[in-house]
């Protein structure tokens, strides 16, 4: 298939997206986290298995952020996704 002048496979296109990791899955107390999104929290040592709700997991992430000297622009990305997707999840329309 040609999309603005080049060639794109369509086959390629899928693997680049690698849908399997980025799917996002409830994990419990209605916590909805893809494969990649659970590594980012795992190699900051945070366990997303223990939180009640996804309010208390972005308040947790949002204090390794400000408390720590930490630089991780993966786990700053992941706090924005999540608390966007609380936003739209819990605001009322």
């Amino acid at each position: 298939m040609e999309v603005n002048g080049k060639e794109i496979n369509i086959d390629n296109l899928f693997d680049q997206i690698d849908i399997k990791n980025n799917f996002r899955i409830n994990r419990g107390n209605d916590i909805y986290l893809s494969n990649n999104q659970i590594s980012v929290l795992e190699r900051n040592k945070i366990d997303y298995k223990k939180y009640s709700s996804l309010s208390s997991l972005i308040f947790d992430i949002e204090e390794c952020l400000n408390s720590e000297t930490l630089v991780d622009e993966e786990l700053d990305s992941l706090l924005a996704d999540l608390s966007e997707l609380n936003y739209y999840k819990n605001t009322k329309k």
